[in-house]
């Protein structure tokens, strides 16, 4: 049997069935290896059925009945359950195999788009770019750029989270304080000289369209190599002279086009050294689909894979922040990684940096929109201070400096209805989402904010877009499928949908489990998720109603949750209506 290997190895040292089934036994008894009993079965089964040669017939479908126990009637289109552990399962790979393999030893991944793992023993490093390369690049999928995509991804995660618990320690070190910019990106599509050059060019123009919608960096205009990056003088400015910083990057693609799919092979490269510092590939199947469909597709993939709040340029710039920290955009990247740790520690240092940040640059409109964004994470709904209206102060303020930025939209969203206009919340949701379709947070927040007020099937709608986006759906939109289940009766699915969450700081979250494992009289479930809420929120079943009146959840979801509370054995008030009867 031939173990799958990875294509994007640097070294071609082929793994042997034996060492594969070594390194699998031995990475499953790992104490170290950290991942759920769920997941430890689904790897079990993909590289079980890949060793006795069924790997062709792995499908979702597979999973979701052998390993998760779905129904036979499983629809992965409308449970994406083997998509959200597969996401799961890359990370927890990711994650320990960046702290705990040696060079040269056995590693599994899985790759992103498919569910057989795939073993390798080199390391992955940067290679000097070469057009022999260019030339002969492999015109093979997602294997390369998905595992790369999800160590890129974890990198991101331990350095926001490193570099936010140094805080502001430049101070102690004796240097004053930097003030980063977006990082400057310029795109580059080598033709191959034959009949393909009018779609690739067509493909580069398009995507410098798409990467603009993000507004995450800037977009470098003329030949590569010109000298826009390093740093900049800025007299005047709270941070004092030659105290401004911004980075450069290069993008190298090349279009790789046949019957049955359409690749770019792409490269980062550091101008200044030559360095390639990631490389991947993007595959889309043809499927009989119409060309202007897969080069949409095509487009939406690199352009999240570079300019994506978990993109290439972004990790790349974060390893930067954990090297030196900064304000600035510095003050952005890390809140990205605070807000979906959720850790208030962290909110809190980086709601810090990003008030210093518009001290100096007060018309910046993305420091006033990720302040207002962090701002609402720290206050409480149920409680709010001048922080709520500050939010939505700053968030206008945003948009009105940038019009076209979804990151704007998106907080105006938020901050409109955390104070109470729930309709205009919605209008620019939607101009959000239309402003960059690629941003899956937008979708995913909307759809938990429609169905909070009653708009049931447009929530939904909106969760599930959110996952079809990134592949796995965000956590907020786990919460709102998960909600939905509830409503509906399917009381199992909607617990084990929240426990797959793992938000144990989510209010929400933690009401949805316990009224859950009411329902289904689970004691041990009722137990644990009282346990969590009751560490969020003591004496939470008197204040259940007004907690959530407070982030506008309709009566009707309000009653079916605390029914749910009440099976678990909790005593509610009684709704205000019945009160006052």
């Amino acid at each position: 049997m031939e173990v799958d290997v990875n294509i994007d190895a640097t070294e071609t040292e082929e793994v042997t069935e034996q060492e594969a089934k070594q390194e699998l036994d031995r990475l499953l008894s790992d104490p170290q290896f950290h991942s759920t009993d769920r997941n430890r079965n689904f790897l079990r089964f993909v590289a079980s059925e890949m060793f006795e040669g069924r790997a062709a017939a792995v499908k979702a479908y597979t999973i979701a009945v052998d390993v998760f126990g779905r129904p036979c009637s499983f629809d992965p289109t409308t449970d994406p359950i083997v998509r959200i552990e597969a996401t799961r399962l890359r990370a927890s790979l990711a994650q320990y195999y960046e702290a705990h393999a040696e060079e040269g030893s056995v590693r599994i991944e899985l790759p992103r788009g498919r569910y057989i793992p795939v073993f390798t023993k080199a390391a992955p490093q940067a290679e000097t770019i070469d057009e022999a390369d260019l030339v002969d690049a492999p015109e093979t999928g997602r294997t390369n750029s998905g595992w790369k995509s999800r160590i890129s991804d974890r990198r991101l995660v331990l350095a926001g989270l490193v570099a936010a618990t140094c805080g502001f320690l430049w101070f102690l070190a004796g240097r004053g304080p930097v003030y980063s910019e977006k990082p400057n990106v310029a795109i580059e599509m080598k033709l191959a000289g034959d009949q393909t050059d009018i779609e690739a060019g067509l493909i580069r123009d398009y995507l410098m369209t798409a990467l603009s919608q993000y507004q995450t960096l800037k977009l470098a205009a003329g030949d590569l190599g010109s000298e826009t990056g390093g740093i900049r003088s800025a007299a005047g400015s709270l941070f004092g002279a030659q105290s401004r910083m911004d980075s450069r990057y290069d993008v190298i693609l090349k279009y790789h086009p046949d019957d049955h799919a359409h690749a770019v092979w792409w490269q980062v490269v550091n101008p200044a050294t030559g360095e390639a510092l990631r490389s991947g590939v993007e595959r889309v199947e043809v499927d009989r689909r119409s060309g202007i469909d897969v080069r949409y597709e095509l487009i939406t993939d690199l352009a999240n894979r570079f300019a994506g709040t978990r993109g290439v340029i972004n990790g790349l710039e974060l390893t930067r922040e954990l090297r030196s920290p900064t304000f600035g955009n510095g003050c952005v990247l890390r809140s990205a990684v605070a807000l979906e740790q959720l850790d208030t520690g962290l909110l809190h240092e980086v709601q810090t940096c990003l008030g210093t940040s518009l001290l100096d640059a007060p018309n910046n409109p993305d420091i006033n929109a990720e302040l207002a964004i962090v701002n609402l994470e720290l206050e409480a709904p149920e409680a709010p201070t001048e922080l709520t209206a500050q939010a939505l102060t700053l968030a206008n303020k945003a948009v009105s400096l940038a019009p076209t930025s979804d990151r704007a939209g998106y907080a105006q969203m938020l901050a409109q209805f955390r104070n109470g206009q729930t309709e205009a919340s919605f209008v620019s949701g939607y101009r959000a989402m239309g402003l960059n379709p690629g941003n899956s947070l937008i979708p995913a927040r909307l759809g938990t904010m429609l169905f909070a007020v009653g708009r049931w099937a447009e929530g939904v709608g909106m969760a599930v877009k959110a996952g079809m986006i990134d592949g796995a759906a965000p956590s907020e939109a786990g919460l709102t499928l998960a909600l939905d289940a509830y409503r509906r009766g399917e009381f199992a699915e909607a617990l084990l949908r929240v426990q797959q969450m793992g938000r144990s700081e989510n209010y929400i979250a933690n009401i949805l489990e316990l009224a859950a494992a009411g329902q289904m009289k689970n004691a041990a479930d009722i137990s644990e998720a009282a346990k969590q809420l009751n560490a969020r929120r003591k004496h939470f079943p008197a204040s259940f109603r007004s907690d959530m009146a407070a982030r506008h959840y309709s009566p009707e979801i309000v009653d079916k949750l605390g029914a749910g509370l009440t099976k678990a054995g909790f005593v509610l008030p009684a709704p205000v209506a019945d009160a006052s009867n």
